[in-house]
């Protein structure tokens, strides 16, 4: 995982696999998960484990990338509406953690 500089300190960047159940931690206050490098070829279930350390107002972006009208469900420590792909394009969705979980801050957004 390459490591961004962020003013705060180091960002979180983890990737997603193509499909299934995605398990990620999350340590940062601030982290951008790649769900495009890997396109996705079948649903991707994201869930998350927040560490201890992790402080009320951070901030999670979610971007897929799919093959088709492949999915991005939302399970353990995130909420938010799933979002489904269009075939060779790129949606992104911001959440913010309110001390419990990832809460989805708006509309998802298309962005290719």
């Amino acid at each position: 995982m390459a490591v961004i500089n962020h003013p705060f300190g180091a960002l979180g960047n983890p990737a997603l696999t193509n499909t299934g159940a995605q398990a990620l931690t999350i340590d940062k206050s601030y982290t951008v998960v790649d769900g495009v490098t890997v396109e996705a070829t079948g649903a991707r279930t994201l869930n998350l484990t927040i560490d201890a350390g992790v402080p009320l107002g951070a901030q999670l972006f979610v971007m897929s990338k799919t093959n088709g009208t492949e999915t991005t469900v939302f399970g353990t420590g995130i909420t938010g509406a799933t979002m489904t792909g269009v075939a060779g394009k790129t949606i992104c969705a911001l959440f913010i953690y309110d001390g419990t979980t990832f809460v989805q801050a708006g509309a998802e957004q298309q962005i290719d």
